[in-house]
């Protein structure tokens, strides 16, 4: 069995459109959520903020152009993006077996009406609405960077709400580890930071309405949460096989040493309430990375803001880690971006990575009031360093899916 490890990364996020950046800004515990009615929605929205990605900080990467593809759509902006910056840790003629992504492509119902608004027979992009348009931009890109041809049948498209990017992460793993791919370059996008999708979140009663400042508006953790934050973002990771890091001198940034998934299809927004699915995932990731629970040194938290996630997944880590959990910095990623779905495991398996490698933990900000039922240490407000060798990111979405990665430091 193959050891998987990640040489290469890159983001699109509301804190950064690099890793450098991104990074600098979590652990200084900044905020990259806006307030949305200062010209992007009217005055009368009833959501005040949102982590928006500003549209200035969107370049499109040479090789959209130079592919001749249509790049009108900011998914695919987003996905190229992080992804051409990850590439630049693979060389030339190192082969890309395949990609696997979590995507909303082909589900965007807010795109398919505008499209058909103005449905012209000569002239529609018929691509607007496949579910397949970033993997194969993504494979185009690969191969004008010079690492091969991918096969349509290598091509994994997921979208499982906001555990996608966590089983593209899991799906490479077990490829990687068990010799049918060398190398994948795995990740989400989520580019739906739209008035509409955002309606559509609030219309479920399951973002923040609050009136505070917009970087106060996401509060995982406090007993004063009352909601996420629509987020947005895309994040790409290459991994491959030790051995094939290893072979051409590769910088290994860190490994990835368990998966697991669960369904417990309990309701359409909510996961079970003795969160028995949630401690099957997180157990069972721990478990395939040949760890005692006590090995795990800090939890990269699903942490959504929201009264239900957060108690559950505190009930949870009580039931997986015993009095450990105590003891364990839980840390929440979407205090500072808020959510970006699909993409939202990716993004965290960055900070993750960075979190093992700077030995030190990102804050959950925001943190402003203690909830009895929510009594861990959620590394509030300010980073701190940490001794670090393994942590578990969780992933916890609508429909009671759940999946859970281990990620582990290297050290050669």
């Amino acid at each position: 069995m193959h050891q998987v490890v990640v040489t290469g990364i890159g983001i699109v996020s509301p804190l950064g459109t690099s890793v450098e950046e991104f990074c600098r800004r979590m652990f200084a515990a900044e905020s990259g959520l806006v307030d949305i009615r200062n010209g992007f929605v009217g005055p009368n929205f009833p959501v005040p903020a949102a982590g928006r990605v500003p549209d200035e900080r969107l370049v499109a990467p040479e090789a959209l152009q130079r592919l001749g593809h249509k790049n009108s759509l900011k998914s695919h902006i987003f996905a190229a993006m992080a992804t051409e910056e990850a590439l630049q840790a693979l060389p030339r003629d190192t082969p890309v077996d395949a990609i696997a992504y979590g995507t909303t492509d082909g589900i965007s119902f807010d795109l398919i009406k505008s499209s058909f608004r103005k449905f012209d027979p000569a002239t529609f992009d018929w691509d607007a609405t496949r579910a397949e348009t970033t993997l194969e931009l993504l494979r185009d890109m690969v191969a004008l960077h010079g690492n091969g041809h991918i096969e349509d049948q290598d091509l994994f498209t997921l979208n499982n709400a906001c555990v996608s990017s966590n089983q593209a992460i899991g799906l490479a793993l077990q490829r990687i580890r068990s010799g049918m791919w060398r190398r994948a370059i795995v990740g989400g996008v989520d580019a739906r930071c739209t008035d509409e999708n955002i309606m559509n979140f609030h219309m479920l009663g399951a973002l923040s309405v609050a009136n505070v400042p917009a970087a106060e508006a996401s509060r995982p953790f406090s007993k004063s949460r009352c909601g996420f934050v629509r987020g947005e973002g895309a994040g790409t990771l290459i991994l491959e096989s030790l051995e094939e890091a290893q072979a051409r001198g590769a910088k290994i940034l860190g490994k990835i040493s368990g998966y697991a998934a669960s369904s417990d299809a309990f309701r359409l927004t909510d996961g079970r309430t003795d969160a028995k699915a949630a401690i099957h995932a997180m157990a069972g990731a721990i478990a395939d990375a040949r760890l005692d629970t006590q090995q795990i040194d800090a939890v990269s938290a699903h942490g959504t803001s929201t009264q239900m996630n957060d108690r559950l997944e505190t009930m949870a880590l009580k039931q997986v880690f015993g009095p450990q959990a105590y003891r364990m910095p839980v840390v929440a990623l979407k205090s500072q971006i808020g959510h970006a779905t699909v993409a939202a495991g990716a993004l965290q398996a960055i900070a993750t990575l960075r979190m093992l490698s700077d030995q030190r933990l990102a804050p959950t900000i925001n943190y402003k009031d203690i909830d009895p039922e929510c009594d861990l240490d959620y590394v509030p407000n300010q980073s701190r360093p940490a001794q670090l060798n393994a942590i578990l990111s969780n992933s916890f979405g609508f429909g009671g899916q759940n999946a859970c990665v281990v990620f582990q430091r290297y050290a050669s």
